[in-house]
């Protein structure tokens, strides 16, 4: 028998008594640390111990991957990299949008919401000016206002879904991991969701009005 067997024989959580005598043929084994190493190109495998001075020692072992394997690591990283695409446009996506005087509209799904259903019942009630709280805090605005602002919301989000989009279409590209660890995921999201929203904003807001 290997003299690393009895601690593979022994794992799971196994506990043996502080006195435990080692059968004949038998060794502990020294644990070492894992190697670090290009995921991208290589695995990791445990290979038999090694014995110095008479103490067992684990000893680790990297190995080419081959080529489906290096497929196969490929299509993970460019899946982790489109999650962490999706992670920028959420955050993205709920940051909020700027006011020119400086009020500040939360954007979450909730925030999306909210604001449509005050405009369905403010047309519903008959009611031209609302008490708008906003992300930065109280506001008065006409119902009409209010509308734009949906309108600025919704530019906002489909920009963000344009720009994640753009990136998740990219990555499929990809064809090698150098390209996936190169890659930069924050390309584009700004500059989109201030184009989108920039005409509107100007059509709805005179620089001389004040929303506070």
């Amino acid at each position: 028998m290997q003299p690393h067997q009895v601690v593979k024989e022994l794992g799971g959580g196994v506990t043996l008594p502080d006195q435990y005598t080692i059968p004949d043929g038998y060794a502990w084994v020294t644990p070492t640390p894992k190697p670090t190493f290009n995921k991208a190109t290589h695995r990791l495998v445990e290979s038999d111990p090694v014995e110095t001075n008479g103490v067992w020692y684990q000893r680790w072992s990297t190995l080419p991957l081959t080529q489906d394997e290096m497929k196969n690591a490929l299509e993970v990283a460019k899946i982790n990299l489109a999650k962490q695409v999706t992670d920028v446009r959420w955050t993205k996506e709920s940051a909020g949008i700027l006011l020119p005087d400086g009020t500040r509209i939360a954007t979450k799904p909730e925030d999306q919401n909210r604001i449509t259903s005050v405009i369905a019942n403010a047309e519903l009630a008959g009611i031209e000016t609302i008490s708008f709280k906003a992300a930065s805090g109280w506001t008065t605005l006409p119902i009409s206002q209010v509308k734009g602002i949906a309108c600025m919301i919704a530019l906002h989000v489909q920009a963000c879904f344009n720009t994640e989009r753009m990136h998740h279409e990219a990555i499929v590209d990809l064809t090698n991991i150098e390209q996936v660890n190169s890659y930069d995921i924050n390309v584009g999201w700004d500059a989109a969701s201030s184009l989108a929203t920039k005409q509107l904003v100007q059509g709805m807001f005179a620089p001389t009005e004040s929303l506070s």
